[in-house]
């Protein structure tokens, strides 16, 4: 494999700002490559490729060579990775949990406000004066009396 002839094997991941992160792994490998440029301007290119700057690499270069970019590192890179998103994703659904529950006390307020209503509105319609059944003016003169009576108007 030829300075930045082969591609690295994983991609860039992106942290929760949006920016990219990069594996110990993409890092071994990149810098691997590094390595292989030999001819002028090949590491310019390589940097140009994965649109790196060359204090981004610096520090790669260097954990490379002190040894902190070895498979094993990567696999304790990656359970580390793996704990940092699970307590991401934990404080995520704890921060959805707290938001349905605020939710979930609205909706109980909020029946508990329209039973209250109901039970209002209920009252004043039991309480009211039943329409008559037909028409004043076609009342007889003792179903007249009874309903003005019933319905406290004389």
């Amino acid at each position: 494999m030829g300075c930045g002839m082969g591609r690295i094997s994983v991609e860039p991941g992106l942290t929760v700002g949006g920016h990219r992160r990069f594996s110990a792994q993409f890092k071994r490998e990149f810098v691997q490559q590094w390595f292989e440029c030999v001819e002028r301007g090949a590491k310019v290119r390589l940097l140009r490729e994965y649109g790196l700057a060359t204090a981004t690499v610096r520090p790669w270069i260097k954990a490379f060579r002190d040894g902190q970019l070895t498979p094993a590192q990567e696999r304790v890179a990656a359970r580390d990775l793996d704990k940092a998103s699970m307590r991401a994703r934990i404080a995520s659904l704890e921060a959805e949990n707290e938001q349905l529950r605020r939710k979930a006390t609205q909706a109980e307020t909020a029946t508990e406000i329209l039973g209250k209503a109901f039970e209002l509105l209920d009252g004043i319609t039991s309480s009211s004066d039943p329409a008559p059944r037909i028409p004043p003016m076609l009342m007889g003169a003792d179903e007249y009396r009874a309903w003005l009576q019933q319905s406290r108007l004389s």
